[in-house]
């Protein structure tokens, strides 16, 4: 089975990662903050140690501004339900995932907030466009790194140094591209960063979170048990506990911490790979009269996005399946983007590649894509 869905889940892990979840199932299994015995302090220091790990892989300068959820949808409805108040204006790019734009919807449906979908010109011109977006009460910018459809990467510090000379909070979606991009958030001017372990850091699944450059206070998203100050009726004001009420997945949580350790050592090698296959790929999905593929001109991570003239992408999505190869079709959770593409009619096949993918793997997929009519 070739597997071409990376940007879905990567599906293949770093044998650290196993070992990582293995250790903590079978030699610690405790909650942190759950207790005074020695199984539960252990558990609450690798909690620490993985906070510690992401602020350092992020830039951010204190651990305590790392936020566990499971995954990053929990947590950009947190920060936008915790955030944003009444009356404030958001900016968002043509190349948002849903994740970022359901929310905010939602919230413009309530009467709460409202937003604006920056045309792609902007994104790529922050300079000389921007300004005729904001508003009086335009809050903050709501970036994706890349794209989860086309792999263009979206973010850049001189769109961030743009919003941030208009009085723009900078909130950046890393889900697409985190593993795949270094990342600053002082260096490249984000405030705020939700991630999530299970795409490009090769983390297990059910692991998130925000990071702040600096700490905030939000409006805690769910109420529960936070692990101390148990006779509060409420979640106390302690950061991040606040915004972490119930059982953490700790073994999901101990793996990302792996996970991070092995990109951070295998940066170079990991870019180098994917970025030797994806220009094969683009190469030779050129050379094919019944492609139409889109923007692959722009700077990307190990993703793109075609459609073979004349067949539906759930059709080719079939063959390649037949073929014994994953890819996804459809909308991709990425409804703007299409508009942006003008495939909201068709939707598109998605490729989405990791370092342990290989040409040979590519050769065969474009020979079974050659064969579409």
């Amino acid at each position: 089975m070739i597997y071409f869905d990376n940007a879905a889940t990567t599906r293949s892990k770093p044998e650290a990662v196993y070992d990582a979840f293995n250790y903590y199932v079978r030699e610690i299994g405790t909650s942190p903050g759950r207790g005074s015995y020695s199984l539960a302090i252990q558990a609450s220091r690798k909690l620490y140690q993985t906070r510690k790990t992401v602020a350092r892989y992020f830039g951010a300068t204190d651990p305590s501004n790392v936020v566990f959820t499971k995954n990053s949808t929990e947590a950009i409805n947190l920060f936008f339900r915790g955030y944003l108040k009444r009356g404030d204006h958001v900016l968002i790019t043509s190349f948002e995932h849903n994740a970022v734009l359901r929310p905010l919807h939602a919230m413009k449906e309530e009467g709460l907030i409202d937003y604006s979908i920056l045309p792609e010109k902007v994104v790529y011109n922050p300079e000389q466009y921007l300004r005729e977006y904001v508003q009086p009460n335009t809050k903050m910018i709501a970036i994706t790194l890349a794209s989860n459809l086309t792999g263009q990467i979206v973010f850049s510090d001189v769109l961030a140094s743009a919003a941030h000379q208009l009085g723009l909070m900078v909130f950046l979606d890393s889900s697409q591209g985190a593993g795949k991009l270094r990342l600053d958030m002082n260096n490249d001017g984000i405030d705020v960063l939700a991630f999530t372990g299970h795409k490009d850091l090769m983390a297990l699944p059910g692991v998130g979170g925000l990071v702040y450059s600096k700490p905030m206070a939000l409006n805690p998203l769910i109420q529960g048990g936070t692990g101390i100050h148990g006779e509060s009726y409420i979640n106390p004001e302690a950061y991040p506990d606040s915004y972490e009420a119930g059982t953490l997945n700790m073994p999901a949580i101990w793996s990302l911490k792996a996970a991070i350790e092995y990109v951070e050592e295998y940066f170079e090698k990991i870019a180098q790979k994917e970025e030797s296959i994806m220009e094969h790929l683009v190469e030779k999905m050129k050379t094919l009269d019944n492609v139409l593929l889109y923007n692959v001109e722009k700077k990307r991570v190990s993703t793109i996005c075609f459609n073979v003239r004349g067949v539906p992408s759930s059709e080719v999505v079939r063959i390649l399946d037949h073929a014994s190869i994953c890819v996804r079709g459809g909308i991709h959770c990425a409804i703007l983007a299409h508009e942006t593409l003008g495939t909201v009619d068709t939707g598109a096949v998605r490729v989405s590649l990791n370092y342990m993918n290989t040409i040979e793997e590519i050769d065969y997929f474009i020979g079974v894509i050659k064969g579409i009519s």
